[in-house]
């Protein structure tokens, strides 16, 4: 690693005996690239200098907004010695390439979600960065903000008994436009890339691995899924159900059941804050029996007093059941992505090269899901390029 990235990482320069700021490159010039330039003024420690575009103009306008640098190309912007990490922000065919290449100028890197277009891309990702010893990491944004943080640790302690499902959903209606990486088969897009990485992260996250996979999708005009479903079950037994869409709304949230209760997840699923604990015992069920005293227990039990009763008065009859009802929320600063930014920099201050909370392997698995999926679309995968 460069003496001057050395220094920055682990809390001081040696040339200058204080504390250096972490300088970040952006690849790419597009809307979340903005977005994290933006969020990484929350970091401490850490600043965005430089951005790198295929198309110079737009690196250059790019670089004028927001206060930073230009490079001439994304090769310069990697083996600059004036860059200590790089975050990736262009679409997912070209991950591959620009990954390799900060990996091989011994660069720290987020690769923007999904990893990347195909498995043969993550895979050689990832056997890069193993190789070279150099931090990479999946920028799944949504697994460090306090509220994943928070509800990935009720799952885990047992706060809604063992958990059985998962569904979730991200959608909303997209008008293609033209050269939109969404719309474009050749640059990975396509509904389960763009909005369904989203739902499926979180439900391996909270679930563990996949062990089977069903997918449906509709494909549109352009050549890419406007809208997919994914079912699966986990290596637990749990099931799961993934909905992403291009072309309708969707609630955008998730729920997570269990034995003893379950959790709502408020919209929107990529950015949460709130969620809703419902503890609820198990039931028995009553057992047989048609005396004239349980005929006529269940006739006032399922009789108009009672059910209108029931329906106005839900919570008080969910109280007596035994449901309990927490609400949640966890705020997160700023625009909340720069707590991946801080996981990268921790990891690297400790000599990690990869991060616990997301690390390859469960990209690359997530990966090969999602080629599972397309594959039983008959859809092409999109070819490595930069």
């Amino acid at each position: 690693m460069p003496e001057a990235m050395t220094g920055a990482m682990t809390g001081g320069d040696p040339r200058r005996g204080a504390r250096a700021t972490v300088r970040w490159a952006v690849f790419g010039a597009g809307p979340v690239a903005r977005k994290f330039v933006l969020g990484l003024r929350q970091a401490p420690g850490a600043a965005a200098t430089l951005v790198a575009s295929r198309d110079r103009a737009n690196a250059e306008a790019f670089a004028r907004d927001l206060g930073l640098a230009a490079a001439d190309s994304y090769e310069a912007a990697a083996r600059s010695d004036a860059v200590d990490a790089v975050y990736i922000a262009t679409p997912p065919a070209s991950h591959r390439a620009l990954a390799l290449e900060c990996l091989a100028a011994g660069k720290p890197v987020l690769v923007e979600k999904p990893f990347a277009a195909t498995a043969e891309d993550a895979e050689a990702i990832a056997e890069a960065a193993r190789s070279a010893g150099v931090f990479c990491m999946e920028a799944m944004w949504t697994r460090f903000l306090p509220l994943v943080v928070h509800l990935k640790r009720l799952v885990a302690e047992g706060a809604i008994g063992a958990p059985r499902s998962f569904s979730g959903s991200f959608g909303a209606a997209t008008p293609p436009e033209p050269g939109s990486s969404l719309f474009d088969p050749a640059q990975g897009g396509g509904a389960l890339l763009h909005r369904g990485i989203y739902p499926l992260s979180l439900a391996c996250h909270l679930l563990g691995p996949a062990s089977a996979l069903q997918s449906l999708a509709r494909i549109g005009p352009t050549g890419v899924d406007e809208d997919s479903v994914l079912v699966l079950r986990h290596a637990n037994g749990a099931l799961s159900s993934v909905q992403a869409s291009l072309s309708s709304t969707m609630p955008t949230d998730c729920v997570i059941a269990g034995t003893e209760g379950m959790i709502e997840v408020a919209a929107p699923i990529f950015r949460p804050y709130r969620l809703t604990l419902a503890t609820v015992p198990p039931r028995g069920r009553a057992g047989p029996g048609h005396s004239r005293g349980n005929i006529r227990a269940e006739a006032l039990k399922e009789g108009h007093l009672l059910q209108s009763a029931q329906q106005r008065l839900s919570g008080v009859v969910g109280l007596i059941r035994g449901r309990r009802t927490r609400r949640v929320l966890r705020p997160y600063a700023g625009n909340g992505y720069h707590y991946q930014a801080e996981e990268l920099m921790r990891c690297v201050r400790e000599g990690r090269t990869e991060s616990a909370v997301m690390p390859l392997d469960a990209s690359l698995a997530l990966v090969r899901l999602m080629d599972r999926a397309r594959a039983a679309w008959g859809a092409e995968p999109a070819g490595g390029q930069a």
